[in-house]
């Protein structure tokens, strides 16, 4: 389930392309294609693992001048589309950033 602590990044398994200042996403056995709108394609570069979804959706707010409620419900519904695809995913790649050495060493 997502929160607003969730971290995103995208899969390794894609290839994609900004084209026209939309993202553009294939499936790694190009079966399937997926186009973003312009906010989908702002909230997909946002995805990138350093990010969680507080600070994604803020960003959505200052690029889209929409309110936080807005933007938090349109973020949370897309990125949860998306990690059921397995396009996205969560991660906490933000908590190991911010620990430093997480291995003990």
């Amino acid at each position: 389930m997502l929160s607003l602590d969730s971290c995103l990044c995208r899969s390794d398994e894609l290839v994609w392309r900004v084209i026209d200042g939309e993202v553009v996403i294939l499936t790694a056995d190009g079966h399937q294609i997926h186009t973003l709108n312009k906010v989908g394609s702002a909230i997909w570069e946002l995805a990138d693992g350093t990010r969680d979804i507080k600070e994604i959706v803020s960003r959505i707010c200052e690029r889209f001048a929409v309110s936080f409620e807005v933007a938090q419900a349109d973020v949370l519904d897309f990125a949860n589309k998306l990690v059921d695809k397995k396009i996205l995913k969560i991660t906490n790649a933000v908590t190991e950033m911010e620990g430093g050495d997480t291995n003990g060493d």
